[in-house]
């Protein structure tokens, strides 16, 4: 059975199903293809900030958001080794909150029913077994098998919005670059009966500890815990145990869950790589954790997924219009975009996952923005409102470096090789942005 589309998109997540709502209220004929039924889980921490909660009010589904009874977080509670600080998530005109926690199993669900509402046609429970191609080798639909037997979906574009595994990826040939092996493991849980008070977004990394938390739908309240690697075989050996120490070690959550009842498992991701790929070739393009991964402990990834799915959605409408080359061209510029857009937050997340203790200047540089009165500058980061680059810049740099070795003269030499440090991995990082550095293989 072959069935014609405009554009095919193989994901119906956090990037699939807002991408093909927006095309869809565009007059663009769209299969949205998932190899789950929903509503279903998916394995993520599922944090979301201002910029991700602002896009899902202009996408039309803020009653439905609220329906979840996942409350709009504004206030934050942060620790970076001795500095500990609290302030409200900055906003701009049109933000509808700071930040929520919304399990997937819950949010998928609206998402996947908003693209439905706005005309996508959904093919769930549907896998992806190849790539249809024309003459010309071109990309021109995909091949599923379903329960109802093999189909054929015909299209001008097919987009992978199917994760960091992605098939569309795999199929396409799309190779991955600038690789950053993680250094920590994370684990979470939720917790019933959690003394809440007012919601707040917990976010302390000190000595050999990394603890997140807020509530969450259903009246859940959400734990995360990123052991180091190092540390992660001791970890594992009693993980309900090691999970519960570490959360219990974090002040405002033992507050926050001494009362309370975990629910369910204890649910952790150990291994994976931070990737880019090559995000577009004749006929596909890739969308999301698909094209772009980052280390979890930036918290980005849902937030990115609908930025990617809101500017590809303007680039494809326009670019339909044209002939199949100028649409593969116009597709290949926005992967370029996508790369300078986002290569400073992900190598910013990179170095918040990183394994270790925390950089010495990095708490005295949060204590230069406090005294300033700008500590809000580093939410600002995580909503991508503000580079990192402009927050953690030289001066505040050189100004940090000093007040660290006034305040921890003893440490000079940690610092200094810290420092060393951080100018050749910032140099490597420049020359990775003009030549990537492909992995071998995928």
């Amino acid at each position: 059975m072959d069935e014609r589309f405009d554009v095919v998109i193989v994901g119906a997540r956090c990037a699939g199903s807002p991408l093909a709502t927006l095309l869809g209220r565009q007059d663009v004929r769209v299969a949205l293809v998932d190899q789950d039924a929903f509503p279903s889980d998916a394995l993520s921490t599922h944090f979301f900030e201002a910029d991700a909660l602002a896009f899902l009010a202009r996408l039309g589904v803020n009653d439905q958001l609220r329906a979840t009874r996942a409350p709009f977080i504004t206030r934050t509670d942060n620790r970076l080794e001795d500095i500990r600080w609290s302030t409200d998530w900055p906003q701009v005109e049109g933000d509808i909150g700071g930040l929520a926690s919304v399990r997937r199993i819950v949010l998928d669900q609206l998402l996947v029913e908003a693209a439905q509402e706005a005309g996508a046609e959904l093919y769930a429970g549907s896998r992806v077994t190849d790539l249809v191609r024309d003459q010309t080798n071109r990309v021109a639909g995909v091949r599923l098998n379903t329960s109802a037997g093999e189909r054929e979906l015909s299209a001008r574009l097919v987009i992978g919005a199917d994760g960091r595994t992605s098939t569309v990826a795999r199929l396409a040939g799309a190779r991955q670059y600038n690789l950053t092996p993680n250094q920590r493991a994370t684990y979470w849980s939720y917790f019933e009966g959690a003394a809440i008070g007012e919601p707040t977004f917990v976010f302390h990394r000190w000595a050999d500890r990394f603890v997140v938390a807020a509530p969450c739908d259903s009246g859940l309240y959400e734990v995360q815990v990123m052991p180091d690697l190092a540390d992660l075989d001791a970890f594992r050996g009693d993980v309900s145990g090691s999970f519960m120490a570490h959360a219990m070690s974090c002040e405002p959550v033992a507050e926050a869950i001494a009362s309370a009842t975990r629910v369910g498992k204890v649910l952790g991701m150990v291994r994976w790589s931070g990737f880019f790929r090559e995000p577009a070739g004749r006929g596909w393009v890739l969308v999301g954790d698909a094209g772009l991964f980052k280390d979890p402990a930036a918290g980005r990834g849902i937030g990115d997924a609908f930025e990617q799915a809101e500017s590809l959605a303007a680039t494809i409408v326009g670019a339909l219009r044209g002939s199949d080359a100028e649409l593969d061209t116009t597709l290949k510029h926005w992967g370029r975009r996508r790369d300078e857009a986002f290569a400073e937050y992900y190598w910013f997340g990179t170095d918040l996952g990183a394994g270790g203790r925390v950089p010495v200047v990095l708490p005295e540089l949060v204590r230069g923005l406090q005294a300033g009165g700008k500590s809000h500058l580093m939410l600002e980061i995580q909503s991508r409102r503000a580079r990192p680059s402009r927050v953690l810049s030289p001066p505040r740099v050189v100004a940090a470096v000093a007040r660290a070795l006034l305040r921890r003269g003893g440490e000079r030499g940690r610092l200094l090789r810290e420092l060393a440090q951080l100018g050749s991995q910032q140099a490597r990082r420049v020359w990775l942005k003009h030549r990537p550095a492909f992995a071998t293989d995928d």
